[in-house]
């Protein structure tokens, strides 16, 4: 199953998409930086970006892949393709990668696309009309609600996620937001220092706040995968 993560603005997208990658049922997920912006788990953990999303791009479109040759494996246990911290590099290496074939790069198993900010010319747009799922991450404060209301989605299969505390009567929503809410997760600073790599991942981390809310996510996104199973993107 191919789930890109996006955000309206500033919405905690990559520290999201990484604790959705942690708690993936069976087969662990891999979680791809695909944000035009640049990648920020290299950065914040101190390893290389190459190889990475570039090499997997490259490589996508010359011969086999062989994601395992384009992996980092993260201190709190997810398996990442990284982006280069520079927009110009990323923002290739993603146009790259739209115009292959997925089933080339996620397929092999569970993956997790980070794809940062929706902006209109994003060269990222083209991987959410292959997600399966696409999951739009917002504050659940009235201001961050409103410019999710505001925003243009360019799939009509996106699906709110809120962190934090609710502005509005969740059974209000539906009239006020034309991107139904599929999950509300807490505000966790504790996973994020982790994510983020300025605090050390115990063996229990994914057990409580944000990962064990993505945890009951994840496992409802893989029935729903599950349920239409064999349909390519």
């Amino acid at each position: 199953m191919l789930v890109a993560v996006t955000s309206v603005k500033s919405g905690g997208a990559t520290t999201f998409a990484a604790a959705l990658a942690a708690v993936w049922p069976g087969e662990p997920a891999l979680l791809i930086e695909a944000d035009p912006a640049g990648g920020d788990l290299g950065g914040w953990h101190r390893v290389p970006d190459n190889p990475g999303l570039a090499s997997l791009a490259n490589a996508c479109r010359s011969r086999h892949v062989d994601l395992a040759e384009h992996l980092t494996a993260l201190p709190f246990g997810v398996d990442a393709v990284l982006a280069a911290a520079g927009r110009p590099q990323a923002s290739a290496a993603i146009g790259l990668l739209a115009d292959t074939d997925p089933a080339r790069w996620a397929k092999e198993r569970p993956t997790v696309l980070d794809v940062g900010r929706l902006e209109p010319a994003s060269p990222a747009l083209p991987l959410l009309e292959l997600a399966d799922a696409v999951l739009v991450v917002a504050g659940g404060d009235v201001l961050s609600l409103l410019r999710v209301s505001l925003a243009e989605m360019p799939v009509d299969r996106a699906r709110l996620v809120t962190v934090g505390r609710l502005g509005h009567p969740r059974e209000e929503l539906a009239a006020l937001i034309p991107v139904p809410l599929i999950a509300g997760m807490p505000w966790d600073r504790h996973s994020a220092e982790i994510i983020a790599g300025s605090r050390r991942a115990g063996k229990a981390w994914t057990r409580v706040g944000l990962p064990a809310t993505a945890r009951g996510l994840a496992a409802s996104l893989t029935r729903q995968g599950n349920s239409v199973g064999g349909d390519d993107r």
